[in-house]
């Protein structure tokens, strides 16, 4: 959100820090830490600026000194009624022994050294150090600790000496040891920390703050502040914000604590506290009466702005506006102006609120136009964040144009537009993007990076590619790794005509997301267990091990959701814009839509609540969850796009339940659907991968939201019936998927003609189409029509009736079904019982061209079998029912139905033996060759191997010769 949280609207931005900035520095200077207030509000003595390491006057402990720095707090016990009594030789009241006391004369006898050679090397060592004899009384101090290693002056001194030398970090170490042997001065302890902590040290400035505190009772405010920001550096947010808490209950008026007290809560994922935080002051401010005890810190405009960037973080955008307007009302002095709660605008803070006011009375008319109503710019910005945050986009940019009236607002104009991208309104946010790089162009940008890429996002939204490509080159220039800036500048590059670039780039971006597959797959993330900055201090840092997944918050599951869809969306518009390059067959359009489907479809397929072990059960919403799975090369490839972009959801952290049913993402689900169909078509067609394309039509076919929409089911099943055709899968794959279709339109004409389209030519085919399931199959569907047509009763062995018939009044037969089952039954060998349904067909139908014709085949191929009874008089049968094809076939005939109708005759001749009459209806083909166009239909190759069969046959080798050379060579 805004980096400028905790400004102060009134005063200089730039020097308010916000909550990113606390995270990011600690301050512990006593101007930031307010230590005299402090030290006001809690009755505690604290120490003053002496403390300071680098301003402390240098310690010494001579031989007639070793117990001037020891507080007998026994003494102070007494008072002149005890001597009195004692001298009136009454009992006198015992002195109580203090804790404190008693610790710090342990602590001193353990330190205490009569020894006079040590007196003696401490007053060398001490003139030597006054000598600036640094070496000299370095020396003579070592020699002290090695005879007494409990001297608190030999440590103490030798740290002044590499003070002096600027050799910090030993200087720490020596106070550090100085103040382990006088752990009762809190002082000390706090001034070592004080180092530490500069110094990098953190875990032994921490430990220093602690044992300060300790030596204080708990009431050292400073030391407890100052560990709490160093636990806040460490993120270990429960301890600073009980450091924190107990600053703020010694001075509750602090508003820099309570900003400390903000920032710990939002980096607990506890906003709603944080907002709680501060609402408690705007309520103790506006009902003074109702507060507490405690002093109440003042609610100013830069408390609101926090307020107000708390609410957008948390997505609480109506809270915020409502709390806005009320603490700005407040502020201005017209808290009683309630009626603008009715208006659905921010025309209150604009010159539109006296247009608004024409209705209220003259006398509050009058009140309010003496009364100010402008508010701050940052308050202003934030209501126009607030405002969009709701979709009200109108009301948003009308508070977004005052910052064009304003001064030293760039930030603002940088966030505007990153807010207006992210919400989808690029040619808005090109306004003030632009404007933040004409103002910034003159110095270093920190962002300039991020901004190049937005502006190359804006202008490829808003059709200008030129000025897209240039921005994208920059970045691939700097960031040669960058995927989907490849893939988006291989976009533009097309567009703008450049096609061999967009296709290199193509390819790049394919061989790039391979090599980072092979190492995601294989990766194993380490830690670095490298030196620190602490490895010099006695008490060394050490690496805090974090628990690799934490749970997030609601508001970050929405904002990684938000941000999903709004990437989600940028893909769409770009799929669509290179339908019409695809509808032309450009190929370059084709690859870089199937990289951008393949990243959404990759992304479909990772929520697991599309994919319910009932498909039956009502679609409630999304859940999100990992859902394993082997992954092909091109499922990797888009994985690592979304991983590049953010938008994996593929995340055991993102457990959480949306509630729309009819979208996903910003796309409705017939759209996704659509996605998932032209995917897998284009996989199919254009790369010829058929086995992906069939995984993919099978993984939609598993999705809910699909199957329980019987039109989407059906057209999926189409889909693997097609795709399985293509693969020449006839006996699983096209015998299961068109049993379907038969089944769900029962004795449906178009439904029967689409079976028998279903099986090519190849004996594996053949054996499948008249297999013994079908025939059984389709008697079943001839009983079940026989009993409504003629019966109108139950038949044994029918099927069920699915369709609905009770409006169906036809006594004719069902021509289709009829055909279909004699064909399954010819195909057995079964010719009577062919011949029998049949003419029941033909009895209806004896000018359809196909019916004749099976039905004059299979007279003639009975007439050939063993057991025919007269096999000439079936045999001329036949022959007449094939006439009879001839004559209805030939009517408005094409050329391809006339070569159809000679190639028949010539194979019927053919197979009786009449060669003559054979070659003279091939030769007939032949001369139709010329006028067919498709050569996919002509019937002249498989006319010339007949008819070359019987030239070889009657020893015409050079007419078969002939024919073999003219119609058979390539």
């Amino acid at each position: 959100m805004s980096s400028n949280l905790f400004e102060n609207p009134e005063g200089s931005r730039s020097n308010t820090p916000s909550i990113s900035d606390t995270n990011k520095e600690i301050h512990r200077d006593e101007d930031d830490m307010e230590i005299d207030a402090l030290a006001g509000a809690s009755d505690i003595e604290l120490s003053s600026d002496e403390s300071d390491y680098a301003t402390r006057e240098p310690f010494f402990l001579g031989s007639d000194s070793d117990d001037e720095w020891v507080e007998d707090d026994a003494d102070e016990d007494y008072d002149f009624l005890d001597a009195v009594r004692e001298a009136g030789n009454f009992r006198s009241r015992k002195p109580k022994k203090s804790a404190k006391s008693s610790f710090l004369k342990r602590s001193m006898r353990r330190t205490k050294n009569d020894d006079p050679e040590i007196h003696h090397l401490l007053a060398l060592g001490n003139k030597a150090f006054v000598d600036k004899d640094w070496e000299g009384s370095l020396e003579i101090f070592r020699e002290v600790i090695r005879k007494d290693n409990k001297n608190f002056a030999a440590y103490k001194t030798s740290g002044e000496i590499y003070r002096e030398l600027g050799m910090l970090n030993e200087c720490c170490n020596y106070w550090f040891l100085a103040a382990t042997m006088n752990s009762a001065d809190g002082e000390f302890w706090g001034t070592v920390g004080h180092l530490s902590a500069e110094l990098g040290h953190t875990e032994q400035a921490i430990e220093c703050y602690t044992r300060a505190i300790g030596a204080s009772n708990n009431k050292d405010m400073k030391a407890i502040l100052a560990r709490a920001k160093l636990y806040k550096e460490q993120k270990r947010w429960g301890r600073a914000l009980e450091g924190f808490q107990k600053v703020h209950l010694a001075n509750p008026t602090n508003t820099k604590i309570i900003k400390e007290l903000a920032s710990i809560y939002v980096e607990q994922k506890r906003v709603n506290d944080a907002i709680k935080l501060y609402m408690d002051i705007l309520d103790q401010n506006i009902n003074p009466d109702a507060a507490n005890k405690h002093a109440t810190p003042k609610f100013t405009w830069s408390e609101l702005n926090i307020l107000s960037e708390l609410c957008a973080t948390s997505h609480s955008y109506r809270l915020g506006i409502k709390v806005l307007k009320l603490s700005s009302r407040w502020i201005q002095g017209r808290l009683e102006e309630t009626w603008w709660d009715e208006v659905d605008d921010d025309s209150e803070f604009d010159a539109r609120r006296f247009l608004g006011m024409d209705k209220r009375p003259y006398s509050e008319q009058l009140a309010a136009k003496e009364k100010p109503y402008e508010i701050p710019i940052d308050i202003r910005f934030k209501l126009g964040t607030l405002r969009l945050g709701l979709g009200d986009k109108d009301e948003a940019l009308r508070h977004f144009e005052f910052l064009k009236t304003e001064e030293n607002v760039l930030d603002l104009y940088w966030e505007a537009g990153v807010l207006l991208e992210s919400n989808g309104y690029y040619e808005d946010a090109l306004t003030y993007l632009v404007k933040y790089e004409e103002e910034e162009s003159e110095g270093e940008m920190e962002n300039e990076a991020q901004l190049i890429s937005l502006l190359g996002k804006c202008y490829q939204e808003v059709g200008e590619y030129q000025k897209a490509a240039a921005a994208y080159e920059i970045i691939i220039h700097s960031m040669p790794d960058d995927i989907d800036t490849k893939l988006a500048l291989a976009e533009v590059l097309y567009h703008i005509g450049e096609i061999e670039a967009s296709q290199q780039l193509l390819k790049e971006v394919a061989n790039q997301a391979k090599k980072s597959g092979e190492v995601i797959e294989g990766e194993e993330k380490t830690q670095n267990e490298g030196a620190t900055q602490g490895d010099n201090a006695i008490i060394q840092n050490h690496i805090i091990q974090r628990a690799r997944k934490t749970k997030l918050s609601d508001e970050e599951k929405i904002e990684l959701e938000n941000n999903a869809k709004r990437k989600v969306l940028e893909k769409y518009h770009r799929m669509q814009r290179l339908e019409a390059a695809i509808i032309k067959g450009d190929s370059v359009a084709i690859t870089a839509w199937i990289q951008l489907a393949s990243q959404l479809v990759e992304m479909f397929m990772s929520v697991r609540s599309f994919f319910p072990r009932d498909k039956n059960r009502i679609f409630k919403g999304i859940v999100f969850y990992r859902r394993k799975k082997q992954m092909g090369i091109d499922e990797k490839m888009a994985r690592i796009y979304n991983l590049h972009e953010g938008i994996n959801t593929d995340d055991s952290q993102a457990r959480s339940v949306l509630t729309s049913k009819k979208d996903y993402r910003g796309l409705d689900y017939n759209i996704w659907f659509t996605i998932f169909v032209q995917y897998a078509l284009s996989l199919a067609k254009f790369e010829g991968n058929l086995e992906y394309a069939v995984q993919i039509t099978d993984v939609a076919t598993d999705v809910s939201v699909f199957v329980q929409d019987k039109n989407k089911e059906m057209i999926l099943k189409m889909l693997r019936l097609m795709f399985g055709i293509a693969q020449k899968d006839v006996n699983a794959t096209v015998m299961t998927y068109v049993r379907f279709f038969l089944s769900a339109n029962q004795f449906s004409p178009f439904i029967y003609k689409f079976f028998m389209c279903c099986f090519s030519s190849g004996i594996e085919a053949w054996e499948t189409f008249s297999n013994y399931n079908h025939q059984k199959f389709f008697l079943r569907q001839l009983k079940a029509f026989d009993s409504i047509l003629t019966y109108q009763k139950h038949i044994t062995g029918m099927a069920t009736l699915t369709a609905d018939v009770k409006s169906i009044k036809t006594k004719r037969e069902h021509a289709e079904l009829l055909y279909v089952y004699a064909n399954l039954l010819g195909g057995s060998r079964s010719y009577v019982s062919s011949i029998v349904y049949l003419n029941r067909a033909y009895k209806h139908y004896n000018r359809d061209p196909m019916i004749c014709l099976v039905l004059g085949l299979a007279h003639v191929h009975r007439s050939m079998q063993r057991l025919s009874s007269n096999r000439h008089i079936q045999l001329l049968q036949g022959v007449s029912y094939i006439l009879e094809y001839t004559k209805h076939r030939s009517l408005d005939a094409s050329p391809y139905e006339l070569q159809e109708i000679n190639y028949n005759l010539g194979r019927l001749f053919h197979m009786l033996g009449l060669t003559t009459l054979a070659v003279n209806s091939y030769n007939k083909v032949f001369a139709l060759h010329d006028s067919i166009e498709d050569e996919d239909f002509n019937l002249s190759m498989e006319a010339a191997y007949n008819l070359s069969l019987i030239y070889n046959i009657n020893g015409n080798s050079n007419l078969a010769r002939d024919i073999t050379e003219k119609y058979l060579v390539v």
